[in-house]
């Protein structure tokens, strides 16, 4: 008889030890997955800020920039108006003397990369820089990203009036500015690339 009891008491309480290591599991898995999910949100957030505008116009405020001229890699005059037939036109300029800026270069490789997949949208660089010689060190071998040559920063400074490098702008299919970032980004996200498809 003692002996039935005995099991019974020990059946109870490996039981009771049951329910609390379940209780102690589930109240560990709730935290985890409210970490996740917080942590989650929290990306989202940061991604987002790392592609923030700085700057954002309305069509009725946004200032046009005007026609330019400057050379490719192949010292090929290059106007902006050339690329009238895009709806947006995404500018990106640097310096060759920038570290931040050359850091930036996979980052812009794989937007370029992206935004090909999209129609009527192009990326173009504005190097403050002699020529192709001065920053082709900076580059993968054949990369396609299209560069166009601002030696004097007539363009960067005189046209698109930049501040700091690196900046990028958002040129519209009537060539507004609507929105620039300043400083360098992490372009690898979805949000710019749905931010830019807000314009077509």
């Amino acid at each position: 008889m003692s002996s039935k009891n005995s099991l019974r008491k020990l059946s109870n309480a490996q039981i009771a030890i049951l329910f609390v290591i379940a209780s102690a599991f589930g109240i560990f898995m709730i935290q985890y997955f409210s970490h996740i999910r917080e942590g989650l949100s929290h990306f989202a957030e940061a991604e987002y800020q790392i592609v923030a505008p700085d700057f954002i116009a309305p069509e009725s405020k946004a200032r046009k920039v005007p026609d330019f001229t400057l050379v490719d890699r192949s010292s090929r005059p290059v106007k902006l108006s050339q690329f009238d037939s895009l709806d947006v036109l995404v500018v990106n300029v640097w310096s060759s003397g920038c570290p931040v800026c050359r850091q930036e270069i996979p980052s812009l490789t794989e937007l370029d990369r992206r935004l090909s997949s999209l129609d009527d949208v192009a990326l173009v660089t504005i190097a403050i820089a002699e020529d192709w010689e001065e920053v082709s060190s900076y580059f993968p071998k054949g990369t396609n990203l299209r560069i166009l040559f601002d030696k004097d920063d007539s363009v960067g400074n005189g046209v698109f009036h930049t501040e700091k490098y690196p900046e990028t702008f958002i040129l519209d299919k009537q060539r507004r500015i609507r929105a620039r970032f300043d400083g360098p980004r992490n372009w690898h996200g979805d949000t710019f690339i749905n931010y830019v498809q807000s314009f077509l």
